[in-house]
C-alpha cells in the first residue's frame, strides 16, 4: 500500500493438501509449473472460488502435498519500459544514436507530464533530441533556461529528419525535437503525454505489462503526475511511485486484476472476532510513524522539475531562476496537539510525483488526518469457521477486553494466513 502502510500485495503463498491416503500421488508425474490453479471453498453444497493462480511448484512431504503458487506480483517485476537505443545511425541520418554515444542505453519515457527534462541527443548531426519513446506533446524547449521559439510541429518522422527549423527555433514530433541552431548550453524541455491523471497513468503502465486494472477514479481525483523514466526499473516500482505520490495503495486481487485507491479509514466490518475465538493477539505499534507512534507532521514534495540549473542565460527571469534552482516545491500539514500528546511523534516526508502544489497540499492534509490519531498494528490468530471469507483490504472488528477493545475496534486486513484444516485464521491488521 505504498510506503505509508506495510501490506501484502496479493496474499498468495503456499497451499497444503492432506494426502494421507495417497490419493494425490499422481501429481508427482505431472508438469504442473506454470499451470492454472483454482482454490475452491465448498460449504453446504455452495462452492466459492477463493483465488485463481499459477503453480510455481508442487512438493511432497509425508502425508501432505504442498502447492506453492507463483505470486502474481512477479508479473510486474519485469523491466519497464526497457527499450534501448540501437546505435545504428549512419550520420547524418538516423534516430538511434551511434555506437560511440548512446548505443545500448535506455530510451526515456514520459508518463503524465515532465518539466525541465534533459532530453537525449539521438542525432548529433541534425541536433535531434528525444524526451520520450512514446507519443507526447513537447510544449517548450529551453537553451540554458531561455525559451526557444516553437516553429510548429512536424507532420512525420521523415519530415523531422529532412526539414531543419529556423535558427533559434525548435520543432517537435511526438517525443522528438529538432533545433535550428547549435545550443549555447544545457537543453531542457517540457512535455505532456496523452494521459496525465494519476489513475490513468497507473492503468496505462499496468496494461503495458499485460495486467488488467480495476477502477482508478479515486487516484484520478488527485490530478496530474510527472513521471519520467530514464533508468532501469520495474512495473511494480512505477506503480509504487504513483500510489505513494497520491497517498494511495495498489494490490492484485484473486482474479489477477490490479486494484488501487486512496488510503482511508477502516470501512464496514465483514467479520467480527470475539474474545472466545482469539487464540493470540499482539500489538506492535500504536501509530503509523517509523517509530510506531502517531504522525504529527506530513511534508509532500511535489511540482517536480527534472533538471535543476544555475548556469542560465542572462534573459532568464529572477522568478524562473529561483524555480530552476530547486527540484520540487513542498506542501505541509501538521497537528501540534499530536506533538503535545506524543513528544516523540513521527514526521513523514513523501517524494511525490504530483504535478501541482495544491494537489500536494490536499494529499498531505488527507494523510495527516488519517495517520495522526492512534493507529494500531496487530497480529491476531483466531478460530474462524469460514476462513476464506476475509480478503486483504477488508475490515474486521476485534472485540476483546485486551488492548482496550471491549467495545470493539475496526481494523483493515493487510495480510492473512489461512489454516482451513484447523479452521484458523491469522491476520495482520491496521487501524
Amino acid at each position: 500500500m505504498g510506503d505509508l502502510i506495510d501490506a501484502s500485495r496479493s496474499g498468495y503463498g503456499k497451499t497444503e493438501l492432506i494426502n494421507a491416503d495417497g490419493g494425490l500421488n499422481w501429481l508427482a508425474d505431472y508438469a504442473t509449473d506454470g499451470r492454472e490453479a483454482r482454490l475452491l471453498y465448498a460449504d453446504a453444497g455452495n462452492v466459492t472460488e477463493v483465488l485463481v493462480g499459477t503453480v510455481a511448484r508442487v512438493a511432497f512431504d509425508g502425508r501432505r502435498v504442498s502447492v506453492r503458487l507463483r505470486d502474481p506480483v512477479e508479473l510486474l517485476q519485469q523491466t519497464h519500459p526497457g527499450n534501448r537505443y540501437a546505435g545504428d545511425n549512419v550520420l547524418p541520418d538516423g534516430l538511434e544514436g551511434t555506437g560511440d554515444d548512446i548505443a545500448g542505453t535506455l530510451k526515456p519515457r514520459v508518463y503524465g507530464q515532465v518539466r525541465n527534462a534533459s532530453p537525449t541527443l539521438v542525432n548529433s548531426a541534425k541536433l535531434i533530441y528525444q524526451v520520450s519513446d512514446q507519443d507526447c506533446t513537447v510544449s517548450a524547449v529551453y537553451d540554458k533556461g531561455h525559451s526557444l521559439t516553437d516553429g510548429g510541429a512536424y507532420a512525420s518522422l521523415s519530415d523531422l529528419e529532412s526539414t531543419e527549423p529556423a535558427a533559434g527555433e525548435f520543432r517537435a514530433y511526438q517525443g522528438y525535437m529538432r533545433l535550428g541552431s547549435s545550443p549555447e548550453g544545457q537543453i531542457t524541455c517540457d512535455a505532456e503525454a496523452p494521459l496525465t491523471d494519476a489513475g490513468d497513468v497507473l492503468d496505462q503502465i499496468a496494461t503495458e505489462a499485460g495486467v488488467s486494472v480495476g477502477d482508478v477514479s479515486a487516484l484520478n481525483a488527485r490530478g496530474a503526475i510527472r513521471l519520467w523514466v530514464t533508468s532501469e526499473t520495474t512495473t511494480a516500482a512505477l506503480l509504487d511511485q504513483i500510489v505513494t505520490s497520491v497517498g494511495g495503495w495498489w494490490r492484485i486481487d484473486s482474479s489477477n486484476t490490479v486494484q488501487a485507491g486512496l488510503l482511508a479509514e477502516p470501512g464496514t466490518p465483514v467479520l467480527s472476532l470475539r474474545d472466545h475465538q482469539i487464540l493470540s493477539i499482539s500489538r506492535s505499534a500504536t501509530g503509523a510513524g517509523s517509530n510506531g507512534l502517531p504522525v504529527h507532521r506530513v511534508t509532500w514534495h511535489c511540482d517536480r522539475i527534472e533538471t535543476t540549473q544555475t548556469d542560465l542565460s542572462g534573459s532568464v527571469s529572477d522568478a524562473r531562476r529561483a524555480r530552476l534552482a530547486t527540484q520540487h516545491r513542498s506542501a505541509e500539514a501538521s497537528d501540534s496537539a499530536v506533538r503535545t500528546r506524543h513528544p516523540l511523534a513521527a514526521e513523514i516526508t513523501v517524494e511525490s510525483r504530483l504535478a501541482s502544489r495544491s494537489a500536494g497540499q490536499q494529499a498531505a492534509t488527507d494523510v495527516l488526518t488519517l495517520l495522526s490519531p492512534r493507529r494500531d498494528s496487530l497480529s491476531v490468530e483466531a478460530r474462524v469457521l469460514d476462513t476464506v471469507s476475509v480478503a486483504i483490504g477488508d475490515t474486521v472488528r476485534v472485540v476483546t477486553p485486551r488492548l482496550g477493545y471491549a467495545t470493539g475496534r475496526d481494523l483493515l486486513v493487510v495480510n492473512r494466513t489461512i489454516n482451513a484444516e484447523k479452521n484458523r485464521l491469522t491476520l495482520d491488521l491496521w487501524g
